[in-house]
């Protein structure tokens, strides 16, 4: 490869960017096909890294790396600039730079590369130029009808930049990469960062999309520019004022003309998309208070002050509190509803989504729904709820609207085959991905005490919300964002109402789901007890769900509807409700001990435990089975003599549970006040006679918490060296003092000391 380009003579014979790549050259051909070589033998050295020295090792990678850099060497080779070097032909070859990917792939690896690029910088400038330089001179423009066996220029130079984009993203996810920056080029005066990249790339993307005229371009290499502006907003640490204001620059400038959501450019949407799901990036969209907070205590740190006094610290300590007490009341300041302020670009993508909302605009249905999903990750966060005035927000009150009148004609197109939509809908897109984005958005909301205040305040808005989700073919009870939100719904009375008609269906399903597990024939003769765990978790999991509310434990208690249809049939032994559960009629396994797990779980809640303490009478059954469950036989290896009366306890795992139970609901307190007995006996858990704590009536004979040692808290007396100490602490001493101290020392000690 080396002779090609060493030889001055073959220089009117190498490819240029202005003829392009003819295959059918021979000269073109064999550097094809050596480069070709080279980028095989280059994916396949991550495999055999160990199989070398290192010292080998390193001089491949230094030595790929200057086949890389030759074209930035002007002194080895005097060619014409528009010459192909082979960083361009591996480009052509592999522009996603796939052997960059293996090699950053193992630390082995990603030390090698890194090191070697360190070693030399040209190859980083030339990266950063190419990419300056691609979005200086893009022009929109196809190649035409390219000629048979023929690469033009212009793909040469989209698959460099691709190349060279693939190679620095990579490089920049490591922290050696990004210590590469700044980087000074020929091309430019000032130094080029990470920072500067990124704002170019977005002004790019901007300029791209025409969003200042009627015509909308969309270049080809948009995609991979984006992807390389994801990365670097991911990797970045904060992100300034001014790459905000030029992400957020085709939206602030569509807000101030009639909105349509066919004109909003989609790389803004992906970029602010990107940023509000993330974490740690969503700050910036509602504003950095720890940005201001560190700017406030910059500006108060006077560098020339050497107090370092007790009282100065404390006045220092008293103006900053005051000062972040004045922040934070500027923070929560709700705004007013008629000043529309979109500074801000949350307010502002609000504001947008409001308008289009407002309008029924579907034209465009993907950003649509980009908008309303940021718009969702926005309000289930404290500070988006008091920075976007949530119970004032005109965004919820129309995504209310479209909600209604979606989920309107949604039921009534189920009952009539030639339904027309009056909306302003494009032809193959239904309003059903629009509806379920809405309830998504709904759901999010709700997820926080301020949200669900704002819903019920609408008229019966929870109600359909909680019923949409309770009515999904699969309803996602194993994800604890989906079991929090049916939880603070079912705390108002609006979603009470709900769970008191859904309670049959929602609890038919997971028990029908467990009569099937543990009448399984496989699993009977297997023995394997997989899933009969995992079902009865999901059984505890639908529970654990309603504990924290006595109001939605109190709607699933009630009786349901006589014209409600269920899949168990009148001579199943499986309950059907959760009353049914809790009377304990069924001695049949699992459901006796499916019924304890259950009561165990509900007594967690003191409200729930009082309230169904006095409607079924739990206590009184458990220990009438405690009672029923005594044998008066002598001791034998499964029955234990009881505490109460001389009677044999037969010991199993129910028994222990409502041991656990009763315990737990007659002696209330926390560790330091009682201690729950175990579910599994051993040695460990019998007294001294080898007699078992069960019990058969109240009030239990020996609590649980009498085992326990408590703490003592009263205060010992001081020694006498404790307090000669303390009576001679102030002044100097001499050494009578030490043999006074050495006197007091010996009284202090309990066991005699020699002198």
């Amino acid at each position: 490869m080396y002779l090609y380009y060493v030889d001055t003579s073959n220089c009117s014979s190498l490819p240029n960017f202005k003829n392009g790549i003819d295959v059918s050259d021979p000269i073109h051909g064999h550097v094809i096909q050596i480069s070709h070589l080279i980028l095989e033998a280059v994916k396949e050295m991550p495999k055999n890294w160990l199989r070398y020295g290192e010292r080998r090792v390193e001089d491949i990678v230094g030595v790929f790396v200057n086949l890389l850099a030759m074209h930035t060497d002007d002194s080895r080779f005097n060619l014409p600039k528009d010459i192909l070097f082979p960083f361009h032909i591996l480009s052509v070859l592999d522009p996603k730079a796939k052997w960059c990917t293996q090699w950053l792939h193992a630390a082995f690896g990603q030390h090698l590369f890194l090191n070697t690029l360190s070693q030399n910088m040209a190859l980083v400038t030339f990266l950063v130029e190419e990419i300056l330089s691609y979005l200086e001179t893009y022009q929109n423009g196809h190649p035409g009808d390219m000629p048979e066996n023929i690469i033009p220029g212009c793909i040469v130079k989209y698959a460099t930049f691709t190349h060279t984009l693939s190679v620095l993203s990579q490089v920049v996810c490591f922290e050696k990469g990004r210590q590469f920056f700044p980087v000074v080029t020929k091309t430019t005066s000032e130094l080029v960062s990470l920072e500067v990249m990124l704002v170019r790339m977005i002004m790019f993307l901007n300029s791209g999309s025409s969003y200042k005229s009627t015509v909308c371009m969309t270049p080809s290499g948009f995609e991979v520019i984006l992807a390389f502006v994801k990365k670097l907003l991911q990797i970045g640490e904060e992100i300034n004022e001014n790459l905000m204001k030029t992400i957020i620059e085709p939206i602030k400038y569509r807000s101030m003309q009639p909105m349509k959501c066919n004109n909003i450019p989609c790389h803004t949407m992906k970029i602010l998309l990107h940023l509000a799901s993330s974490s740690t990036k969503i700050s910036c969209l509602l504003g950095s208070r720890q940005k201001h907070k560190l700017s406030i205590s910059k500006l108060n740190r006077n560098q020339n002050t050497t107090n370092t006094s007790a009282v100065g610290m404390r006045k220092t300590r008293q103006m900053n509190i005051s000062l972040e007490r004045q922040f934070s009341a500027r923070s929560v300041r709700i705004p007013s509803i008629g000043n529309t302020d979109v500074s801000s670009p949350a307010k502002l993508i609000e504001h947008i989504t409001t308008i289009l909302m407002k309008h029924q605009d579907l034209s465009n249905v993907d950003e649509l729904l980009s908008l309303v999903e940021m718009c969702g990750k926005l309000f289930r966060i404290h500070e988006g709820l008091s920075m976007l005035d949530a119970m004032n927000s005109q965004l919820i009150s129309a995504v209310i609207v479209l909600y209604k009148q979606l989920s309107s004609e949604i039921e009534s197109s189920r009952y009539c085959s030639a339904h027309e939509y009056p909306l302003k809908i494009k032809a193959g897109n239904p309003p059903h991905a629009v509806y379920m984005s809405l309830v998504s958005f709904l759901t999010e909301v709700a997820s926080t005490p301020c949200g669900l205040y704002a819903l019920a305040q609408e008229d019966s808005v929870l109600q359909d919300l909680l019923t949409t989700l309770f009515q999904y073919s699969y309803v996602p009870w194993e994800h604890p964002a989906f079991r929090h939100v049916v939880s603070l719904i079912t705390a108002v009375w609006q979603g009470a109402s709900v769970l008191a008609e859904e309670s049959y269906r929602i609890l038919t399903r997971p028990l029908c789901n467990l009569w099937s597990e543990f009448e399984d024939p496989l699993a009977l003769m297997s023995g394997s007890e997989r899933k009969q765990i995992e079902a009865t978790q999901h059984f505890i999991n639908v529970i654990y769900t309603f504990i924290p509310n006595l109001q939605g434990i109190m709607a699933l208690l009630s009786e349901p509807d006589s014209s409600s249809e269920g899949t168990l049939v009148d001579t199943d032994m499986a309950p059907r409700t959760l009353a049914e559960l809790l009377t304990f009629d069924s001695t049949v396994e699992p459901w006796h001990y499916i019924s304890l797990l259950t009561l165990r779980a509900l007594t967690t809640n003191m409200d729930v435990c009082l309230y169904l303490n006095s409607t079924i009478k739990y206590q009184e059954k458990l220990l009438k089975l405690q009672s029923e469950n005594m044998s008066e036989s002598e001791i034998e290896e499964s029955r234990m003599k009881s505490n109460s009366v001389n009677k044999c306890i037969i010991i199993d795992k129910c028994s222990l549970l409502r041991h656990q139970i009763l315990i737990a609901t007659y002696a209330v307190g926390g560790p330091s006040e009682r201690i729950l007995p175990a579910v599994v006996i051993d040695a460990e858990h019998l007294d001294g006679d080898g007699e078992s704590n069960l019990f058969c009536s109240l009030p239990p004979p020996k609590l649980a918490s009498a085992t326990r040692k408590m703490r003592s808290t009263r205060l010992k007396g001081q020694t006498d060296i404790q307090r000669f100490l303390q009576d001679t602490k102030q002044g100097l001493h001499d050494a009578s003092w030490l043999s006074h101290a050495r006197r007091a020392y010996r009284a202090s000690c309990s066991d005699d000391i020699k002198v």
